[in-house]
């Protein structure tokens, strides 16, 4: 008579799998005695319940990363702080934090009763510039025929000139702060000033209200534009040796790392500072990914520096027991039966998916592995 040894495969299944024969929840397949020990058989029935899978050894291209962190932020050319070149009280002010705006669009209006006699002295300069420059053509043609003297003509083209540089100064002061000189006459006349917006963004702060006195020193509210964000990394020093422009680096908020988004190197700083760190600056590889994102956010990141294609398998089919790594790889198939050997494997490089390995000579090419519910065979 025979003695039997068993193995009692447990999965985590609604209902019992592993049925040689009966209907007992816990059943086990009967092994003879004489068979090898590293031996598993599992059926189709159990294969399927347990949605088991197979895969071959492949290569596989594994990445060494630098783990670093930093911020979201934007260049200097996508913030503007909007000011006033003249003073004034503000009028009309009715914008938001965090509000959409275009350039040119309006942003506030400001008035200041200066604008008036600036306005003012504009028309007069222009109405005896008109008189000045003839008197000046006019001496100038004198003076070619010797007919007037030198004194005149010299006379004439400094009041000319002098008016000249007044009306021009009085139209650059008044394009300052947005006054058009084109139709300006008496009775356009206004002590208001409207204040455009320089640049399309959003609105990050805002520091005055309606009804405000803005200094001409004074900053009104923030503007900044996302359309190129941009992420600032510091890497240790011990590390910036193997930076270069170009490097895939994949980052994601540290409560949402599911979320990944995707850059590249675009600066590396030439200098470490105080803090023995050196700073690098990504660009998006997507710009449009920038809406999902606020300057100022803490990111954590993965620069990619160095990558090795080595033979690997997925890291579901690589079983860790009692300290040490096997797998189980199909010897034979026979109807609706498989024949598993549990055998053990030196592994090496190891990502999110895949692990190397080491000793893939022990095995011939086209083997297969349990890449799925192998964890359920070994104990």
């Amino acid at each position: 008579m025979k003695n039997y040894s068993h193995i009692t495969l447990l999965l985590a299944l609604p209902s019992a799998i592993f049925a040689s024969c009966g209907t007992g929840k816990d059943q086990a397949i009967e092994i003879p005695e004489e068979r090898d020990s590293s031996e598993i058989i599992i059926t189709q029935d159990q294969f399927d319940k347990a949605q088991m899978a197979f895969d071959p050894l492949r290569e596989h291209v594994f990445s060494d990363f630098i783990l670093t962190n930093g911020m979201v932020n934007i260049p200097a050319e996508g913030r503007f702080d909007v000011s006033s070149y003249f003073g004034g009280n503000i009028i009309r002010f009715d914008l938001l934090v965090g509000q959409k705006i275009q350039k040119g669009q309006v942003l506030f209006t400001i008035e200041n009763p200066e604008f008036v006699q600036m306005q003012q002295d504009y028309l007069d300069a222009m109405s005896q510039l008109s008189y000045l420059k003839s008197d000046y053509e006019r001496q100038k043609t004198l003076i070619a025929e010797n007919i007037s003297s030198q004194k005149s003509f010299a006379k004439a083209e400094s009041d000319y000139k002098s008016t000249l540089a007044i009306t021009e100064s009085l139209r650059k002061k008044l394009q300052l702060v947005n006054i058009s000189t084109n139709e300006l006459d008496p009775t356009k006349i206004t002590s208001r000033a409207n204040i455009y917006a320089p640049i399309s963004g959003y609105i990050e702060s805002i520091k005055v209200n309606q009804g405000t006195y803005l200094n001409a020193s004074d900053i009104a509210l923030t503007i900044i534009n996302k359309d190129h964000l941009h992420i600032e990394l510091n890497v240790f020093e011990q590390d910036a040796i193997a930076l270069e422009i170009g490097q895939q680096v994949t980052f994601y908020l540290p409560d949402n790392k599911s979320r990944e988004f995707m850059g590249k190197i675009f600066l590396i700083g030439q200098s470490i500072n105080e803090r023995r760190m050196l700073n690098i600056h990504v660009h998006l590889d997507d710009e449009k990914e920038g809406n999902l994102l606020v300057p100022g956010m803490f990111i954590e990141a993965k620069i990619g520096v160095k990558s090795n294609k080595k033979t690997a398998l997925p890291v579901t089919a690589v079983i860790n027991a009692n300290d040490v790594n096997y797998v189980l790889v199909l010897t034979k198939q026979e109807n609706d039966l498989y024949y598993l050997k549990k055998t053990k494997v030196d592994i090496g490089l190891q990502d999110d998916s895949m692990v190397e390995i080491k000793s893939e000579n022990d095995f011939a090419a086209g083997t297969k592995f349990l890449s799925k519910g192998g964890f359920q065979l070994i104990k």
